[in-house]
């Protein structure tokens, strides 16, 4: 019996593994014959094949560029061609992270069925630098293109503003932009959509303002949703931004999709059609569409505050206010307590069993978690520059059976003293309690332990007082279904999310969800009790194995090899530079310049950038000029002006100031910058560094900063593409590897002492 029933807990696991993924898959393509309110992927794509033109699905398009904008043009002739009339809307503009750009919005109006604020529907249509950008964010400019076409055929209950803006990879330009805009103070509410890779479910993963009207609306409205507050309490501890970071401050109803599947090929040459997939279009786009028709409708301003919600496996939306977390988790907390307490008084456990039953959360969550901490580890690569793997497979299931492996544990070590009931018992208070802590310390993520916490407690309590030793089977089987319902869904994103540093958090959050069954691993005798164990565990460390054989990278999941010429304007001196997220560089890269045999930090703000370094002859051209027309101290405080000037015609120039002077403002030829963000500096050495447009005549930069003594500024300027002997560097790389974010560069640099006068 003890065996039958720990066999039906493995089959029911496994039910909920292939659940989950179902799940998570992207609905089908809606063809082009799909009726004209709904949205087709198909149709969707064909736009983005034209905004992209016949050779711009390997072309860049950032801001300032022509590429960009013949993109731009493009889409004014695809908004026309659906019946609406754009606007574009130009200005210079600096972003929170301290980049200054030309920024050339496009605004578009849908009208609606009635009055109303409008809802803004908001996506970007540059790339980076280095990619084509069809994800990231031609998809968003698609699916833009295709609502609107979607809401002339059928218009929502109010006006739908599309803003499709411009300069958002420097730093969320175009959005500040928008802000200046007069129309921005009619928008009611805001979606915002972007693109973290290029496949992969569309997931609801923020929301701003009273959540549970965004909530709501998305339970309402959208076709099939995926996400959960999970993700918006993750992702608002993290130091990532998308424009509804700044749009929030327009004070309406937000929500932020994006799809995060396939982000090895982020910011790469690989963002292209071809490696776009329709299903997560079609996704993304149809849920855009359902929730920007439910912000549409009336009643929006009643509702407050925030909720707990979670999607069960995207066939619909569970959701209760924040405040509910806490009474829930207290009664989940009694519920188990009683059973716990009944199980005691009728003899079956004891106090003491129960007390090591307790010890089965953070015994399997830890062991788990310290397996697949290893599994990722065993990869030997850097977890912030090479988070992905080009086959990802093996490693993830070696995270999985991890997980499983950490939840049979228990079983094995404490199985024979605290016995099945006190596992059960144990294991169920230990959720309920943490279900309580969550609900005061990050209410979004409690539903994780209130979920399996109440069903457990409840049916734990009448599995109790039945007496039936079958109903407390069943009450594990309850446990086991509802933990997996709510922790497999996130172990599941963990990898696509964050890649193998995830390991961790993956397998500690499978174990969590199969530890129900360690009370049934407990009732077995004591050889098969070792064997659940040893059995997940040996497979782990298998699919580990096959993945250590397979290649990091490949043609679609490429290395990352970033290519640099800087030179010094002062000294001469220049080098090439050669970045690789795999630590090492590809040996016809390395056979292209002699290069230093380890990577080094090269200048001032690229501590997390450090490259391999090769002398090479320098360009017989100027670099940045800098002319100080007024240094002046007063105190600590230095008044400074500067005129920076590109000869060579670079069409950006930097500001770089070192960490121990502190900036309380600069402005160039009267725009100001807004103060930087704190979190920047780590990415520079801890170095600001403004990125300001360049102009033939220069431009006047003025700052006021304090610092004690004589200071050293640098100014460069820096240009796309690279010099003949670098290019030479970049042209030798592999097929499986490709360059990012910026592409390659050129960079002259040159360094100012400043001694203020008083």
């Amino acid at each position: 019996m003890n065996g039958r029933a720990f066999s039906a807990g493995v089959l029911l696991l496994a039910a909920a593994f292939a659940a989950t993924w179902l799940g998570l898959k992207p609905p089908a393509v809606r063809p082009a014959s799909a009726p004209a309110g709904e949205f087709s992927a198909e149709r969707a794509m064909a736009r983005l094949r034209a905004v992209l033109g016949a050779a711009g699905d390997g072309v860049p398009h950032p801001a300032g560029s022509e590429a960009n904008a013949r993109v731009r043009e493009r889409i004014l002739l695809e908004l026309r061609d659906i019946g609406l009339d754009p606007r574009v809307t130009e200005s210079t503009t600096c972003g929170r992270y301290l980049a200054c750009t030309p920024v050339a919005n496009v605004v578009a109006r849908v009208p609606g069925r009635g009055g109303g604020a409008p809802v803004l529907l908001s996506v970007h249509h540059d790339s980076a630098p280095a990619g084509p950008g069809a994800a990231d964010d031609g998809s968003g400019v698609a699916i833009a293109l295709e609502v609107g076409r979607a809401l002339v055929a059928d218009p929502a209950a109010t006006d739908v503003i599309l803003l499709i803006d411009d300069a958002e990879e420097p730093g969320l330009c175009g959005a500040e932009a928008f802000l200046s805009d007069p129309l921005s103070r009619q928008v009611g509410a805001i979606v915002n959509l972007e693109a973290r890779g290029t496949e992969g479910p569309s997931l609801l993963f923020e929301t701003v303002g009273p959540g549970d009207v965004v909530v709501r609306r998305f339970a309402e409205s959208a076709p099939h949703p995926v996400g959960n507050s999970l993700l918006s309490t993750v992702y608002s501890l993290l130091p990532n931004d998308t424009d509804l970071t700044v749009l929030r401050r327009l004070g309406v109803p937000g929500a932020n999709l994006a799809f995060v599947h396939g982000a090895v090929r982020y910011h790469t040459p690989r963002d292209d059609i071809a490696h776009l997939d329709s299903r997560t279009v079609q996704h993304q786009g149809a849920n855009a569409l359902g929730l920007v028709r439910g912000l549409a409708e009336p009643n929006l301003a009643g509702a407050k505050g925030q909720v707990v919600w979670f999607d069960l496996l995207g066939l619909g939306v569970v959701h209760f206010p924040e405040g509910a977390a806490l009474p829930l988790g207290v009664a989940a907390l009694l519920l188990s307590l009683a059973a716990a307490a009944m199980d005691v008084r009728r003899g079956r456990t004891s106090a003491g069993r129960i007390a090591l039953g307790l010890l089965a959360v953070p015994l399997g969550a830890a062991a788990a978690a310290a397996m697949g901490f290893g599994a990722g580890r065993a990869l030997g690569l850097d977890p912030i520059f090479r988070p992905w793997v080009a086959t990802p497979g093996p490693l993830v299931l070696a995270f999985f059976l991890s997980g499983m492996a950490g939840a049979a544990l228990p079983a094995l070590l404490l199985g024979g003293r605290a016995g099945p009931a006190g596992l059960r018992d144990g294991i169920r208070v230990a959720f309920a309690a943490l279900a309580v802590t969550l609900s005061v310390t990050w209410p979004g993520t409690s539903y994780l332990f209130l979920v399996p916490g109440l069903v457990g407690g409840a049916a734990g309590l009448a599995s109790s007082l039945s007496g039936s030793e079958r109903a407390r089977r069943w009450a594990d089987l309850a446990t086991l279904l509802t933990g997996c319902l709510v922790l497999l869904p996130p172990a599941w994103l963990l990898y696509p999310a964050l890649g193998h540093g995830a390991g961790a958090l993956a397998a500690a959050a499978v174990a969590l969800a199969s530890l129900p069954l360690a009370p049934l691993a407990a009732g077995l005798s004591p050889r098969p009790r070792v064997w659940t164990t040893a059995v997940p565990a040996l497979l782990a460390v298998a699919a580990l194995a096959v993945a250590l054989t397979v290649p990091v990278a490949d043609v679609d999941s490429p290395e990352r090899v970033i290519v640099y010429f800087h030179q010094d304007a002062a000294t001469g001196r220049a080098r090439i530079l050669a970045h690789s997220d795999l630590g090492r560089l590809p040996e016809p890269v390395r056979a292209a310049a002699a290069f230093s045999a380890s990577p080094r930090i090269t200048f001032g703000w690229g501590e997390l950038r450090p490259s391999f370094e090769a002398e090479t002859a320098p360009l017989l051209v100027p670099g940045p000029e800098a002319e100080v027309l007024e240094s002046t101290r007063e105190g600590d405080a230095v008044r400074l002006r500067v005129r920076v000037r590109s000869p060579r015609g670079a069409p950006e120039l930097q500001i770089a100031i070192p960490p121990a002077v502190r900036v309380r403002s600069l402005a160039f030829d009267g725009i100001r910058v807004p103060v930087p963000v704190s979190k920047l500096a780590r990415w520079y050495g801890g170095w600001w560094v403004y990125r300001l447009p360049a102009r033939p005549e220069g431009i006047a930069v003025e700052m006021e900063v304090t610092s004690p003594g004589p200071f050293e500024i640098v100014v460069a300027d820096q240009s796309p593409g690279l010099p003949r002997a670098a290019a030479a560097v970049a042209a030798a790389r592999p097929p499986w590897a490709v360059t990012q974010q910026e592409g390659d560069l050129t960079l002259f640099t040159r360094t100012l002492r400043i001694e203020a006068t008083r």
